[in-house]
């Protein structure tokens, strides 16, 4: 890319305030626009610029598109950097930020409201949809571990801490839906399961757990509802004693809207890097990934070092 022609792209302000807020993470269109308060025509003739230029890159549908940062030049990569470094020398950022704030915390509750509203018999139809976990099981058998508590991340119903405790002393389970969690207290009081099961209405980027205190974590078909990802992963990460393994699995990146809308998901799966770049980001060291069920499922183990530490 021309020198002259990645400048030309940064220099304006709103395509400046574009690019810092995809440094958070990912959003759609209808986002930035309510988060700028730009028109859609002004925000897409901008995302057209900085798409050209080489400083965003573009998933997904037409009518379900979101846009990220873009890696791999050295020079944009520097820019962004340096600007991110110093955004809060730019007008109006911080109230940037407080609307992006918003926007993730709509995210949740769409996410929330609609488990609620699907309860546990909506559910169990929908889950039939889901690919099947026979093949991708061995996966999380050989890199889980035996530790003495085992964190799930969105838990749902709670078909999978059955099979988690086969892994663990006991199992802390959170999810946002009371109504989920309630499906899961029914199945953990029938087995009973009750004394080495705790269940905890929680956010996956605010998990209801202390710094440190899960030897593994578990995250399985819940990031496409997670309204920030990258955020879920980091948190999930902060709560991982040293020497633990995080795995996550979930849909790959696909481009049904009818699937989508069906299973009132946010995003359209992930790729292997996609979830790559969410653990290294979180500090993890990934050790192990691969795809199951004909390319429609991603598994990715990561490591937490002895060293290393995960801030809020």
């Amino acid at each position: 890319m021309e020198m002259e022609t990645v400048f030309r792209a940064l220099a304006e302000r709103n395509r400046l305030r574009i690019t810092l807020l995809l440094e958070m993470g990912p959003l759609n269109v209808t986002e930035i626009v309510s988060v700028l308060g730009l028109s859609q025509s002004n925000v897409s003739h901008h995302l057209k610029i900085l798409l050209d230029a080489g400083f965003v890159q573009r998933s997904g549908l037409v009518n379900w598109a979101f846009y990220s940062k873009r890696k791999g030049d050295p020079l944009i990569e520097e820019l962004v950097q340096t600007s991110f470094n110093n955004r809060s020398k730019l007008s109006g950022f911080q109230e940037d930020m407080n609307r992006l704030a918003v926007c993730y915390r709509q995210r949740s509750e769409t996410a929330r409201e609609f488990f609620d509203s699907v309860g546990e018999a909506g559910w169990k139809n929908l889950s039939e949809n889901l690919p099947g976990n026979s093949e991708y099981l061995p996966f999380i058998e050989k890199y889980i571990g035996r530790s003495e508590l085992v964190l799930e991340v969105g838990s749902g119903a709670g078909n999978m801490i059955p099979f988690l405790l086969s892994f663990a002393g006991k199992v802390l389970a959170v999810d946002s839906s009371r109504e989920m969690l309630n499906s899961a207290l029914k199945l953990v009081a029938s087995r009973r399961l009750d004394a080495r099961v705790d269940l905890r209405l929680g956010e996956a980027e605010h998990l209801p757990a202390q710094d440190s205190t899960a030897g593994s974590v578990f995250m399985h078909m819940v990031l496409h509802h997670s309204g920030n990802p990258a955020e879920a992963v980091k948190e999930s990460a902060r709560v991982l004693q040293p020497g633990g393994t995080m795995i996550i699995i979930d849909l790959a990146e696909h481009s049904d809207s009818e699937f989508r809308a069906e299973q009132g998901d946010l995003w359209p799966g992930f790729t292997r890097d996609r979830i790559r770049e969410f653990i290294n980001a979180a500090g993890l060291e990934v050790i192990a990934e691969d795809s199951f069920n004909g390319g429609n499922v991603v598994a990715v183990a990561g490591l937490k070092g002895e060293n290393q530490w995960i801030s809020r």
